[in-house]
């Protein structure tokens, strides 16, 4: 489930953001935010916060969950972590819905 979480995000931010880039170059542990230039070797985006908060209401939308604002500081680093974090949302509101 987390792989199509990982490939669901890297559509999703390309889609939101209208990047010209391909979901398969983007690596799973390259860093998505910082400036420009800093982490280009990486595989990293150079996103920032205004784009970040595009992702959330992404991600929210798509998934149907809530991102609550200390994951947003915490777990928005790469695909990979972001991938986690909403794997795990998931499963808490799968969770949820059947108790």
């Amino acid at each position: 489930m987390e792989n199509e979480v990982k490939e669901g995000l890297k559509v999703l931010i390309i889609e939101r953001l209208k990047l010209n880039v391909e979901p398969s170059t983007i690596k799973d542990e390259a860093p998505l935010f910082g400036a420009p230039g800093t982490n280009d070797e990486a595989g990293g985006l150079s996103l920032d916060s205004v784009e970040a908060l595009e992702i959330v209401v992404g991600i929210e939308e798509k998934w149907g969950v809530v991102i609550e604002d200390d994951s947003v500081a915490n777990e928005f680093y790469s695909i990979e972590t972001l991938g986690a974090l909403v794997t795990r949302l998931l499963a808490a509101k799968t969770e949820v819905a059947i108790a």
